[in-house]
């Protein structure tokens, strides 16, 4: 039996069931045990934008046993990427082409950006190559192939076991990506929604949806809703919804425990000198949202973070719980201000 039909042989029809694995307290993880078989050679680490998933993605990558992917890498989970291509959405020839263009080298926002900045020209000619006569006999193989040709040669290079994969999507297409990487897991990175969708407004410079604050409000709920319904195809035990807010803010203690176990590793030193040393609350600009604003507008804007919140609980979103507690810590502490 090939690697891949072992992989695929892992997860059986039935375990593909719907499965929410939210943050758990520290007190419950501390027992659990870390085996080596446990260890998950690739680690996808998603959320809305601006949640912060790449700060996440650097302090798993902080593991010896782990690197992380220094750029989104996109071409698995783009619309017109390993969807739509499975899909028959898009053709080869037009995956190639981006692949050959702005995945491997384009502007976005102020910057260039793509696989260039960390994959020798030549192994990704190579690797695209190999694509495109594999992919019209076996187009999932394919897909499979490409991805470990292009992003697992960092970490076989390093002599590492896996690597962190911070592409913001990776939640929402985890119906494609358990497909084609039954051995990977899956962490959602959840922020206070009036930071992130401020952040990403900010991001945007008003040149692109969303322009407003209000509008930002918006993409980040459907961008939730869309990670929320994603998830859905992630078997048990293999996702973890992890707030952003609550490690940075909360009791530090024993806050690393959950993410190590879940990855199957143990948190150690240099886990947490990156963890107390960058993940600080004076360093996480938290309630950016506030700033530059009239009270008036940051009143709108939190009754309608509000409505959203009691939208997504009403849904049975999984992630509500967590936004909820870090809504009520925050305007908890408002009140205490007076």
């Amino acid at each position: 039996m090939s690697k891949t039909d072992s992989a695929n042989a892992a997860i059986g029809a039935d375990e593909r069931r719907p499965v929410h694995v939210t943050h758990v307290p520290p007190r419950i993880e501390r027992n659990r045990p870390t085996r080596p078989d446990e260890i998950a050679p690739i680690v996808f680490v998603g959320g809305t934008g601006r949640s912060g998933t790449h700060v996440l993605a650097r302090l798993i990558g902080r593991n010896s046993l782990y690197c992380t992917i220094p750029v989104e890498c996109r071409f698995h989970v783009d619309p017109d990427g390993f969807p739509a291509l499975l899909a028959g959405e898009v053709s080869k020839s037009r995956f190639l082409r981006r692949m050959r263009g702005f995945w491997w080298r384009g502007f976005q926002t102020n910057r260039m950006r793509g696989m260039y900045r960390f994959i020798p020209k030549e192994r990704y000619d190579a690797a695209l190559a190999a694509f495109d006569e594999r992919f019209d006999g076996d187009p999932e193989g394919a897909c499979r192939q490409l991805f470990f040709d292009l992003l697992m040669a960092r970490a076989r290079d390093r002599g590492l076991h896996g690597i962190v994969e911070q592409s913001c999507d990776v939640i929402a297409q985890a119906p494609t990506l358990v497909r084609l990487f039954p051995e990977a897991k899956f962490i959602h990175v959840v922020r206070d929604g009036r930071d992130a969708s401020a952040s990403r407004v900010s991001q945007t410079r008003g040149l692109v949806y969303p322009r407003t604050r209000r509008q930002g409000l918006e993409w980040w709920e459907k961008r939730i809703r869309a990670i929320d319904a994603g998830a859905r195809a992630i078997p048990e035990g293999r996702f973890l919804e992890v707030s952003l807010d609550e490690l940075v803010e909360g009791p530090r203690r024993g806050a690393l425990v959950p993410i190590a176990n879940f990855v199957g590793v143990r948190p150690g030193p240099r886990l947490r000198r990156f963890y107390f040393g960058q993940m600080r609350a004076d360093r996480g600009n938290f309630e950016r949202w506030r700033r530059d604003i009239s009270a008036r507008k940051a009143a709108d804007i939190d009754a309608r973070y509000r409505a959203a919140l009691e939208r997504l609980e009403a849904d049975g979103i999984t992630c509500a719980p967590l936004l909820r507690r870090t809504y009520e810590r925050r305007r908890q502490r408002e009140l205490d201000k007076g």
